[in-house]
Protein backbone atom coordinates (compact mmCIF):
# COMPACT_ATOMS: atom_id res chain seq x y z
CA UNK A 1 0.00 0.00 0.00
CA UNK A 2 1.05 3.46 -0.45
CA UNK A 3 1.67 6.12 1.83
CA UNK A 4 -1.68 7.91 0.90
CA UNK A 5 -3.62 5.00 1.58
CA UNK A 6 -1.89 4.50 4.87
CA UNK A 7 -2.63 8.20 5.84
CA UNK A 8 -6.67 7.65 5.06
CA UNK A 9 -6.38 4.74 6.85
CA UNK A 10 -5.37 5.87 9.79
CA UNK A 11 -7.50 8.71 9.52
CA UNK A 12 -10.27 6.51 8.98
CA UNK A 13 -9.51 4.25 11.99
CA UNK A 14 -8.92 7.27 14.46
CA UNK A 15 -12.38 8.78 13.70
CA UNK A 16 -14.13 5.67 13.86
CA UNK A 17 -12.79 4.01 17.13
CA UNK A 18 -14.30 5.49 19.96
CA UNK A 19 -17.52 5.35 18.53
CA UNK A 20 -16.78 1.38 17.70
CA UNK A 21 -15.70 0.60 20.66
CA UNK A 22 -18.82 1.63 22.31
CA UNK A 23 -20.98 -0.59 20.01
CA UNK A 24 -18.50 -3.27 21.29
CA UNK A 25 -18.67 -2.54 24.77
CA UNK A 26 -22.44 -2.41 24.97
CA UNK A 27 -22.46 -5.74 22.94
CA UNK A 28 -19.78 -7.94 24.64
CA UNK A 29 -20.49 -6.31 27.98
CA UNK A 30 -16.71 -6.22 28.40
CA UNK A 31 -14.55 -3.67 27.90
CA UNK A 32 -11.33 -5.50 27.64
CA UNK A 33 -12.85 -8.12 25.33
CA UNK A 34 -14.48 -5.57 23.57
CA UNK A 35 -10.59 -3.59 23.14
CA UNK A 36 -9.70 -7.18 21.91
CA UNK A 37 -12.09 -7.49 19.26
CA UNK A 38 -12.17 -3.99 18.02
CA UNK A 39 -8.49 -4.29 18.07
CA UNK A 40 -8.79 -7.85 15.38
CA UNK A 41 -11.02 -5.77 13.68
CA UNK A 42 -8.91 -3.28 12.70
CA UNK A 43 -6.62 -5.86 11.63
CA UNK A 44 -8.65 -7.31 9.32
CA UNK A 45 -10.27 -4.19 8.14
CA UNK A 46 -6.94 -2.86 6.97
CA UNK A 47 -5.66 -6.00 5.36
CA UNK A 48 -8.90 -5.97 3.35
CA UNK A 49 -9.60 -2.23 3.06
CA UNK A 50 -7.25 -1.26 -0.45
CA UNK A 51 -9.88 -3.69 -2.31
CA UNK A 52 -12.67 -1.43 -1.53
CA UNK A 53 -13.35 2.70 -2.12
CA UNK A 54 -13.07 4.86 0.67
CA UNK A 55 -16.76 5.22 0.68
CA UNK A 56 -17.33 1.95 1.17
CA UNK A 57 -14.76 1.33 4.59
CA UNK A 58 -17.62 2.27 7.16
CA UNK A 59 -20.24 -0.39 5.96
CA UNK A 60 -16.69 -2.93 5.70
CA UNK A 61 -15.60 -2.00 8.88
CA UNK A 62 -18.75 -2.67 10.89
CA UNK A 63 -19.30 -5.63 8.81
CA UNK A 64 -16.06 -7.54 10.09
CA UNK A 65 -17.10 -5.61 13.38
CA UNK A 66 -20.76 -7.69 13.91
CA UNK A 67 -18.74 -10.84 12.64
CA UNK A 68 -16.33 -10.78 15.41
CA UNK A 69 -18.72 -9.81 17.89
CA UNK A 70 -21.23 -12.80 16.95
CA UNK A 71 -17.92 -15.02 16.54
CA UNK A 72 -16.67 -14.04 20.24
CA UNK A 73 -20.23 -14.56 21.41
CA UNK A 74 -20.80 -18.19 19.95
CA UNK A 75 -17.41 -19.09 21.24
CA UNK A 76 -18.81 -17.99 25.15
CA UNK A 77 -21.90 -20.16 24.93
CA UNK A 78 -19.78 -23.21 23.73
CA UNK A 79 -17.65 -22.37 26.41
CA UNK A 80 -20.43 -22.31 28.72
CA UNK A 81 -21.69 -25.63 27.19
CA UNK A 82 -18.32 -26.94 28.03
CA UNK A 83 -18.65 -25.80 31.18
CA UNK A 84 -21.35 -28.19 32.11
CA UNK A 85 -19.97 -31.13 30.58
CA UNK A 86 -16.33 -30.38 31.86
CA UNK A 87 -17.45 -29.60 35.92
CA UNK A 88 -13.59 -30.23 37.23
CA UNK A 89 -11.74 -28.74 34.40
CA UNK A 90 -9.54 -25.63 35.01
CA UNK A 91 -11.52 -24.49 32.15
CA UNK A 92 -14.43 -23.84 33.93
CA UNK A 93 -12.69 -21.94 36.80
CA UNK A 94 -11.09 -19.57 34.04
CA UNK A 95 -14.27 -19.17 32.60
CA UNK A 96 -15.58 -17.73 36.06
CA UNK A 97 -13.49 -14.92 36.27
CA UNK A 98 -14.73 -13.51 32.95
CA UNK A 99 -18.41 -14.13 33.41
CA UNK A 100 -18.14 -11.19 36.10
CA UNK A 101 -19.17 -8.73 33.16
CA UNK A 102 -19.49 -4.85 34.94
CA UNK A 103 -18.70 -3.38 38.09
CA UNK A 104 -19.96 0.37 38.62
CA UNK A 105 -17.22 1.86 40.30
CA UNK A 106 -19.59 4.99 41.48
CA UNK A 107 -21.76 2.85 43.68
CA UNK A 108 -18.82 2.68 45.88
CA UNK A 109 -19.10 6.82 46.61
CA UNK A 110 -21.42 7.84 49.13
CA UNK A 111 -21.92 11.45 48.44
CA UNK A 112 -23.35 10.91 44.66
CA UNK A 113 -25.79 13.13 43.82
CA UNK A 114 -29.95 12.74 43.84
CA UNK A 115 -29.80 13.57 40.02
CA UNK A 116 -27.00 11.58 38.98
CA UNK A 117 -28.02 8.30 41.00
CA UNK A 118 -32.10 8.86 38.98
CA UNK A 119 -29.46 9.04 35.48
CA UNK A 120 -27.83 6.45 37.33
CA UNK A 121 -30.43 4.09 37.84
CA UNK A 122 -32.16 5.19 34.16
CA UNK A 123 -28.82 3.94 32.38
CA UNK A 124 -29.24 0.82 34.29
CA UNK A 125 -32.69 0.54 33.37
CA UNK A 126 -31.99 1.44 29.96
CA UNK A 127 -29.17 -0.74 29.44
CA UNK A 128 -31.35 -3.73 30.81
CA UNK A 129 -34.24 -3.42 28.62
CA UNK A 130 -31.57 -3.19 25.54
CA UNK A 131 -29.99 -6.43 26.91
CA UNK A 132 -33.79 -8.04 26.78
CA UNK A 133 -34.24 -7.71 23.01
CA UNK A 134 -33.40 -10.41 20.45
CA UNK A 135 -29.44 -10.07 19.34
CA UNK A 136 -30.97 -8.54 15.56
CA UNK A 137 -33.28 -5.85 17.15
CA UNK A 138 -30.13 -4.77 19.58
CA UNK A 139 -27.83 -4.50 16.61
CA UNK A 140 -30.34 -2.58 14.23
CA UNK A 141 -31.00 -0.20 17.39
CA UNK A 142 -27.51 0.49 18.19
CA UNK A 143 -26.43 0.58 14.47
CA UNK A 144 -29.47 3.25 13.91
CA UNK A 145 -30.02 4.94 16.92
CA UNK A 146 -26.23 5.16 18.67
CA UNK A 147 -24.28 4.52 15.59
CA UNK A 148 -26.14 7.01 13.13
CA UNK A 149 -26.26 4.73 10.32
CA UNK A 150 -28.63 5.06 7.12
CA UNK A 151 -30.64 2.50 6.56
CA UNK A 152 -29.19 1.43 3.95
CA UNK A 153 -26.08 1.04 5.82
CA UNK A 154 -27.27 -0.85 8.78
CA UNK A 155 -29.06 -2.88 6.36
CA UNK A 156 -25.91 -3.52 4.26
CA UNK A 157 -24.18 -4.00 7.45
CA UNK A 158 -26.59 -6.83 8.80
CA UNK A 159 -26.25 -8.47 6.12
CA UNK A 160 -30.48 -7.80 5.63
CA UNK A 161 -32.95 -6.26 3.31
CA UNK A 162 -33.46 -2.65 4.45
CA UNK A 163 -37.42 -3.94 5.29
CA UNK A 164 -35.73 -6.32 7.73
CA UNK A 165 -33.78 -3.43 9.31
CA UNK A 166 -37.13 -1.63 9.61
CA UNK A 167 -38.50 -3.78 11.18
CA UNK A 168 -35.79 -5.12 13.89
CA UNK A 169 -35.62 -1.23 14.64
CA UNK A 170 -39.31 -0.59 15.26
CA UNK A 171 -39.52 -3.43 17.21
CA UNK A 172 -36.79 -2.59 18.94
CA UNK A 173 -38.16 0.83 19.56
CA UNK A 174 -41.61 -0.25 20.81
CA UNK A 175 -40.13 -2.26 23.10
CA UNK A 176 -37.86 -0.01 24.55
CA UNK A 177 -40.69 3.03 24.69
CA UNK A 178 -43.40 0.24 26.05
CA UNK A 179 -40.98 -0.48 29.15
CA UNK A 180 -38.84 3.15 28.97
CA UNK A 181 -41.71 5.76 27.89
CA UNK A 182 -40.22 9.12 27.42
CA UNK A 183 -37.23 8.82 27.79
CA UNK A 184 -36.64 7.41 24.41
CA UNK A 185 -35.62 9.24 21.63
CA UNK A 186 -37.41 8.34 18.66
CA UNK A 187 -35.94 10.59 16.15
Amino acid sequence: MNQEINQKLDRFLHEIRSRTLAFAIFRLKDEEVALDVLQETMMGFVKSAHRYEEEAWNNLFYKILTRRITDWQRKQTWRRKLRHILPFSHLAEAEEDSDNLYTDPDNTQSDIVHSQAGANELAKQFESVLNSLPARQQEAYLLRQWQGLSIQETADIMQCSVGNVKTHHFRAMKSLKAQLGEWIDES
